[in-house]
């Protein structure tokens, strides 16, 4: 079901509601969710400079590591499954052929839903 949406086989209607417009903003919250709880246990600091100074194998918080991870994979996932999908969203919106306007919406706004979530992206300092 992915692989035909990232192609742009389903129709525009599934493509661009069920996995652009639900997908994106999914990840989205997915994404702030854990940036926020990696923000409670960085406290302003780089995730370098966290580790550097509090990180030990036995004594270190282990969920400190889990959020790291969270959200570092969440985050490369959100902006490839974002540029997938808009692909998708706009090689199914060339094919439909109901309403050009339809079409043209479509690739508008999911383009402009796509820069907006890239653009407000919830960074986490890495050095």
């Amino acid at each position: 079901m992915f692989g035909k949406a990232f192609k742009g086989e389903l129709g525009l209607a599934a493509t661009f509601w069920k996995f652009g417009f639900i997908g994106i903003v999914i990840f989205g919250a997915l994404v702030s969710f854990f940036a926020k709880m990696l923000n409670g246990y960085l406290q302003g600091r780089s995730v370098y400079n966290f580790f550097m100074h509090n990180f030990h194998f036995v004594y270190s918080d282990k969920m400190s590591i889990f959020w790291v991870l969270c959200y570092y994979s969440a985050a490369i996932w959100m902006v490839f499954y974002t540029l997938y999908i808009v692909k998708g969203v706009w090689i199914s919106a060339g094919t439909y052929e109901k309403s050009r306007w339809l079409a043209f919406f479509a690739r508008l706004f999911i383009s402009l839903l796509a820069a907006f979530y890239l653009y407000t992206f919830p960074v986490i300092k890495l050095f």
